[in-house]
């Protein structure tokens, strides 16, 4: 079963739905503590300035703390609900999450926009004609639904919208990430993996501060590297084989976030490799398909190790040096 709250604006109310009957406030079993509480949010903090506090029973604090929640209740305007089956809130045609605009049929019958294109306006369940009518019954219950991130577990406490809640997900701050070192299976969101990885593996990281070169020597039997910025403690992964590249782990960061040159030495010769990181959730097994630098045999000395020099820029730095 599913959690959520609906929220009511009702400044927002379409014109065929402003008119409805007045509804009764929740009021206290209690009527004298339910006025008294009434009475002091009318007053204000000044009440008890000019007052004596009045003693009250165990039994009478309880009862007042009750009256309270639900006077908060009612001035938020929300209530708690228990969703029996979430997927009433889905398109039965496409499974996805229902957004605005939704219709139905003559029969009652309802789809998303999408669904109402790809089958020519033509109701699955009865062939009735579908894409003209809309739901708005619907329309406002899912406008309405609150549901909690799924990595609320992770520290997250966003209440998104129903339908938004796959895009709020794929962007969340919050998404855990495995930790990199393949003997551990630590898992937590990008905070928490990166005070992990501090705390259990400092002795295995490479630290580093943003645009600042800083020398990375890895082996041949080195897959990876895990650096660390020293002031944010933001996590990268330095994945060697026959290729370098370097990844983000932070899957709520995009691509262009942070950019990196990698440049290698050989006596008079240098090869310079420059490129955005990509993000990822953790452990990298498989070589990069794109944005990669392929090393050259001779690159590496006699004790078959590589000598990098590694710098990674913010987008902030980047911006600063466009500007100059």
């Amino acid at each position: 079963m599913a959690k959520f709250s609906i929220f009511r604006d009702d400044d927002d109310e379409d014109e065929e739905f402003s008119v409805r009957s007045p509804k009764r406030r929740r009021t206290s079993e209690n009527p004298s503590i339910s006025q008294s509480t009434q009475n002091d949010d009318e007053i204000g903090d000044h009440h008890h300035h000019h007052h004596q506090p009045q003693a009250r029973s165990e039994d009478d604090n309880n009862n007042h703390d009750d009256t309270e929640s639900v006077d908060e209740t009612t001035k938020l305007g929300s209530m708690p609900v228990i969703l029996s089956d979430p997927d009433v809130l889905d398109c039965s045609i496409c499974f996805n999450p229902l957004t605005v605009p939704v219709f139905q049929c003559d029969s009652g019958h309802i789809a998303c926009s999408s669904c109402c294109a790809k089958l020519g306006n033509k109701c699955p369940s009865c062939c009735g004609k579908i894409g003209h009518n809309r739901c708005r019954a619907i329309e406002k219950v899912i406008e309405s639904v609150r549901v909690s991130c799924c990595y609320l577990r992770y520290g997250c406490k966003e209440m998104v919208i129903y339908c938004k809640k796959q895009e709020h997900e794929e962007i969340c701050s919050y998404a855990p990430c495995s930790c990199p070192f393949l003997d551990c299976n630590f898992r937590g969101s990008p905070r928490m993996l990166s005070q992990h990885v501090g705390k259990e593996h400092a002795d295995f990281v490479v630290r580093f501060r943003y645009d600042s070169s800083f020398p990375v020597s890895v082996g041949l039997d080195e897959k990876c590297v895990v650096l660390q910025e020293e002031r944010y403690g933001i996590l990268f992964v330095l994945s060697h084989g026959n290729t370098v590249t370097v990844r983000c782990i932070d899957p709520s960061l995009s691509k262009g976030r942070f950019a990196y040159d990698v440049v290698l030495h050989e006596g008079d010769s240098s090869i310079k490799f420059q490129s955005f990181t990509h993000s990822v959730t953790g452990q990298v097994r498989a070589h990069p398909s794109v944005d990669y630098f392929l090393i050259p045999g001779y690159f590496y000395d006699t004790n078959g190790r590589l000598k990098l020099e590694v710098c990674i820029w913010n987008k902030e730095s980047l911006r600063t040096a466009k500007s100059c």
